[in-house]
This record gives C-alpha cells, structure tokens and sequence, in this order.
C-alpha cells in the first residue's frame, strides 16, 4: 500500500480483524505476597473501611513524609477535589491546569463551580509550561493545578513562584 493509498478495511469493531490481540498496558504494578495478604487480612476483618489499617497507613506516611498529619483517600480524584476545595477554589473561579492530563485534575474545578483554563504544554516534558500558565492568569484565577505527567515532573519550583507572585495557590 503506498503513503497515499486508503485502506478500505472493516473496522475491528464492526467485525475486521484487530490490529491488537492484547490491550496497551496501562500501568503496572509492583505487589507482593506481603502486599496479597495485607489486603485478605482487611477483608477478613470485621472492618472493610475506615478501620485501624487506616489510621495506621495515614500515620506511618506523615512519618515517613515528614508531617504531621496525613488524610488518605479513596482515590487520586477525591483528593484532587479535596484539595481544590481546601485552597479556596469556588463558583466563578478559574484553575490554571494542563490539557495533558486525566479528566479528574479539570474536574476538580469543575466540581466546586470553577472552570478549568487549559495552558499549553513544554514541548521537552509534556508538562504545564509555567510561562503559558501566567499567561492565562487574570482576576478569575485562584490556583495552578500542575501534574507530573508520563514519569515526567512539573517544573513545580517555577509554578511556585508564579502562584506567589499572584497570590495563587
């Protein structure tokens, strides 16, 4: 078939033969037998949420973070909503945030009546480019939602003044 040539194929979901027999992989794992067991000893339990293994996990992060505290949750996007609503974010209100990203980190704003504002990404690590994030900020804006995306960190030190700067958080 030539570059300029179409193919004419059946669509995989429409019957064709599919270009993969396996799924991408996602992401994967590192568990072992210590990681199973932790996780049949809690289902064996008489708590299944909010029990001690919980209270335990939070303090043994701040410990090993470093803090004084620590919340767990349920998931990535339920701490992103948490913690958009901590730093003040509400109706009318916009979150600077990087299109390059899984829709819980603009729904956050979302979920609080604020709009995400898209700011293009560095063209080196697919992340936020700090500069295109001040280029959006205006008088809506009350925070900058940075995310290390593909192994890649945010440049969060440039972000960080940038918010400063505006009074952002």
């Amino acid at each position: 078939m030539s570059a300029t040539s179409v193919s004419r194929e059946v669509l995989a979901i429409n019957g064709g033969s599919p270009v993969r027999k396996t799924l991408l992989p996602y992401g994967r794992q590192t568990l072992d037998e210590d990681d199973i067991q932790a996780v049949v000893d809690v289902l064996r339990s008489d708590w299944l949420t909010t029990g001690p293994k919980v209270g335990e996990f939070e303090e043994g992060f701040a410990a090993w973070v470093g803090a004084k505290y620590a919340v767990s949750f349920s998931s990535g996007t339920a701490a992103l909503h948490a913690a958009a609503f901590a730093a003040g974010l509400e109706q009318g209100d916009e979150a600077i945030t990087t299109p390059m990203t899984f829709c819980a980190t603009a729904n956050c704003a979302l979920y609080l009546g604020a709009r995400p504002v898209f700011a293009d990404v560095s063209r080196d690590t697919l992340n936020l480019d700090p500069e295109q994030a001040a280029a959006k900020i205006n008088s809506k804006t009350r925070v900058i939602l940075p995310v290390d995306y593909a192994g890649h960190p945010a440049d969060v030190d440039a972000i960080l003044q940038i918010a400063e700067r505006h009074g952002l958080a």
